[in-house]
């Protein structure tokens, strides 16, 4: 005897409920449900179509996070998946299209300028040297060694966030240093 689907009977409310409760089994239902609107959403934004797939996943795990927020007595659940999945894909392709000037880049660029000699390299690596860790290791994996963040994340067990924040803190201790 087959086992009847019940996934329809479930409302997406009840699925989200589930879901920010730790079942599994309602994220993948609604990923089965709403696959194809969140891959459409992804396009109208403007991404390639080679990119979707992966794009989809990322937006799905980001609202599955985030599931605690939706508040159904604001909208449907589908009003709001499509929101998140605009916003993030917008989102990334402006991070894809973006080309600014890294902080990193150019202390790396000022120490290495073969006209500001090696005591601008010397400077910047003293400067590294007074930081406190773990600023000390992210500064020289990145600066240095041209480590991404989430490469210095998994060698120092730090999330990537992490990472990038303490980075950025003691980026103008360097800038300094080399001015």
């Amino acid at each position: 005897m087959a086992v009847p689907d019940d996934s329809r009977d479930v409302s997406d409310e009840e699925l989200v409920a589930r879901l920010v409760d730790g079942d599994r089994s309602a994220g993948d239902q609604l990923v089965r449900r709403h696959y194809k609107l969140v891959a459409k959403t992804v396009l109208e934004a403007g991404a390639e179509p080679q990119s979707v797939e992966d794009m989809v996943q990322d937006i799905f795990l980001r609202a599955f996070r985030k599931a605690s927020r939706y508040r159904a007595s604001l909208g449907r659940f589908t009003a709001w998946l499509a929101t998140v999945a605009r916003n993030d894909a917008i989102n990334h392709l402006r991070r894809r299209h973006a080309t600014p000037v890294s902080l990193d880049e150019s202390l790396l660029e000022a120490a290495l300028d073969p006209d500001a000699g090696s005591e601008v390299t010397m400077a910047l690596m003293e400067a590294i040297g007074q930081l406190k860790e773990p600023a000390r290791t992210i500064a020289r994996m990145r600066i240095l060694e041209g480590k991404s963040f989430a490469q210095i994340g998994r060698a120092t067990q730090h999330p990537t966030e992490t990472v990038k924040t303490i980075y950025y803190r003691n980026i103008e201790k360097l800038r300094k240093a080399i001015r």
